[in-house]
């Protein structure tokens, strides 16, 4: 079975992602509605894969195929323009470890406070909001690992 990875509340039990209830996933920041700011409202955006995105494209990514960087449409509002849900079906995660890293760092997060939690699952069929940045939704199966994250480390 795949593996995935995400960083979680060190204060919260990881095994929660295992409960159906709490397998939802929404924006950061809360949903805005209206028009797309990711796509401007055009409905496709521009995809780069933050697991794919250094060394060798993986043609068995899951979240690009191993393209890497394609256009294609726009995940947070689903081609449409408009941004009209705030709710996604599953559990966000990145297929790589690094990739998690990357798209983490690259929003400045602060990793005091969280753990990588290892996780096995399924694809949900949904897509992520970040989904353009590599980000898939599952519904997890099996907690495999939680440990310290070590962004840079590998």
């Amino acid at each position: 079975m795949k593996r995935y990875f995400r960083l979680h509340p060190v204060d919260e039990d990881p095994e929660r992602l295992l409960d159906p209830a709490s397998q939802e996933s929404k924006p950061w920041h809360g949903t805005i509605y209206g028009r797309c700011d990711k796509c401007g409202g055009v409905g496709r955006t521009e995809h780069e894969c933050e697991s794919c995105s250094v060394g060798q494209p993986d043609p068995g990514c899951p979240a690009c195929g191993g393209r890497v960087r394609f256009v294609a449409e726009c995940p947070a509002c689903g081609g449409s323009g408009q941004v009209d849900d705030s709710a996604r079906d599953g559990v966000s995660v990145f297929p790589d470890e690094d990739g998690l890293y990357r798209y983490m760092v690259r929003r400045g997060a602060d990793f005091g406070g969280a753990c990588l939690v290892e996780l096995e699952g399924e694809p949900t069929g949904d897509d992520d909001f970040d989904a353009d940045e590599g980000a898939l939704l599952i519904r997890p199966t099996r907690v495999v690992d939680v440990r310290d994250p070590e962004p840079g480390a590998r």
